[in-house]
């Protein structure tokens, strides 16, 4: 049987798997239970994991923007059909690294940017150990291997062509597409009202910004694909008009400066200024929070209680982020100023992964505190930067800095050695696609979201990959 389905070529095999899948995963969200996932899952396994393992890489970002949410008993949670899809990819990156060993291109892993993500999970190891909550810092651990392997390492041995990697968001944006029309059309019903856009993303999305962080990850990619070919320019073109269209009505802060961003970065990139750009950029942080340091200033803006409330319109909602009255602004201050006080009692190891949420409220400061301070849903610190600081330590903050940083200043590199217009195109949208995500967590704690950390590390692969394949063309060519 897989000796005759190996004779099918790889979209034959996709669309089949995938029509199975959609109906399964479409069950499985109607009746909201997880067991007639399994269905698909099962079959995928023994397929592809034997014959094609790149049809599974292909099938997991087509099914991507589906992914649900569901809560199991003992509150525990996953999100089907991706984790499993993820756990299924992580070990099949094992076992064709073992099997591939003397075959994988040495030079990729000993890569700046691949030892820097080894010692960011060296030392995530390392304060588990230190942590005050040993349980939940080794399931982060656990959970930052499911996004490592699959979506950096994996390319890397499995993804040998530019076509592969394109393939990869021809998939991706026929599956974006189709959850962008079905959360269109719910919002529609509403009047693409501000108040009824988190419950028009459900239940494929958590919620707007999940939504707007996705689209705006893969806008970017958008670009390549108009970029890469000729063939359906019109489609690409209207593609991307409707990628704007949807990244506005999420009506997400992040999402919407993103797309100005993008712009941005890109003449960043073009013109060679990307250390530049860096530098400045962490030279204003660190003003910003000496002076608010000094003397205490942090509590000059401590906001009015009674006047930090959710807003029901977005213009209100612009208007009252910049004058610090819009509640999930007012919140974030109030956590990272606890996040601060828990770096300055634990700067080496941190309290440990994953324990922001039990150990931050005795570092609270009352006069920064809202109306939804009790954190019922659980949250976070809305910051993956202080989050790792506070987590891991100071030496964890460094370490991911690195993480954060080196693809752009590799990808720059990779960009202008590159000749080929479509590679080169590859290396600008990741590089752009990378550096939003790097921007977006400084408001957000994502990184490890399903529809967020899939991007952060394809990204810095590709980054990775044509870097080296450049550095050996320009060696021929010497």
């Amino acid at each position: 049987m897989l000796l005759a389905i190996s004779k099918y070529n790889d979209q034959k095999i996709f669309w089949a798997l995938a029509a199975v899948c959609i109906f399964f995963f479409g069950l499985a969200t109607i009746l909201y239970n997880p067991l007639p996932a399994l269905v698909p899952i099962a079959l995928i396994s023994a397929v592809l994991v034997i014959t094609r393992p790149i049809i599974l890489f292909y099938v997991f970002f087509f099914l991507l923007p589906f992914s649900v949410e569901i809560y199991l008993p003992n509150g525990l949670g996953t999100d089907l059909p991706s984790e499993p899809i993820m756990l299924l990819l992580t070990g099949i990156c094992i076992v064709l690294f073992f099997k591939n060993i003397k075959r994988i291109d040495k030079q990729t892993f000993v890569h700046p940017i691949t030892l820097v993500l080894i010692f960011h999970i060296f030392w995530i190891a390392l304060t588990s150990l230190y942590s005050t909550n040993m349980m939940f810092s080794i399931k982060f651990l656990l959970a930052k291997f499911w996004y490592v392997l699959p979506f950096y390492f994996l390319p890397l041995i499995l993804l040998k062509s530019f076509d592969q990697f394109r393939n990869v968001f021809k998939f991706l944006s026929i599956g974006l597409f189709i959850s962008i029309a079905y959360v269109m059309a719910r919002h529609a019903g509403v009047g693409f009202s501000f108040d009824g856009i988190n419950d028009a993303v459900k239940p494929i999305y958590r919620n707007h910004v999940n939504y707007g962080i996705m689209l705006i990850s893969f806008l970017p990619f958008m670009w390549f694909l108009y970029k890469s070919s000729q063939s359906f320019k019109w489609i690409k073109t209207l593609g991307i008009v409707i990628l704007l269209i949807a990244i506005y009505l999420t009506y997400t802060r992040a999402a919407q400066l993103a797309v100005v961003l993008s712009i941005g970065i890109y003449f960043v990139i073009k013109w060679r200024l990307a250390k530049i750009a860096v530098l400045a950029s962490l030279a204003v942080i660190i003003m910003l929070i000496s002076f608010l340091a000094i003397n205490n200033n942090y509590l000059d803006m401590a906001p009015d209680y009674n006047k930090a409330v959710e807003h029901k319109k977005f213009d209100n909602l612009m208007e009252a982020t910049y004058k610090m009255e819009d509640i999930s602004t007012v919140e974030r201050f109030y956590r990272w100023v606890a996040g601060f006080y828990m770096i300055k009692e634990k700067p080496m190891t941190g309290f440990g992964p994953a324990t922001f949420y039990s150990e931050y409220k005795s570092h609270t400061v009352t006069s920064y505190k809202t109306y939804v301070s009790d954190n019922p849903e659980k949250s976070g610190i809305h910051n993956y930067y202080l989050m790792t600081a506070v987590e891991q330590g100071i030496p964890g903050l460094i370490i991911f800095l690195l993480l954060a940083l080196l693809p752009i200043f590799y990808g720059e590199m990779a960009y202008h050695h590159t000749q080929d217009s479509s590679k080169k195109a590859l290396i600008m949208a990741a590089i752009i696609c990378f550096a939003l995500i790097d921007i977006v967590i400084l408001i957000n704690d994502l990184l490890e979201a399903d529809k967020v950390g899939p991007f952060f590390f394809l990204s810095a692969a590709i980054i990775t990959f044509f870097y080296v394949e450049s550095k050996k063309a320009v060696k021929e060519a010497e």
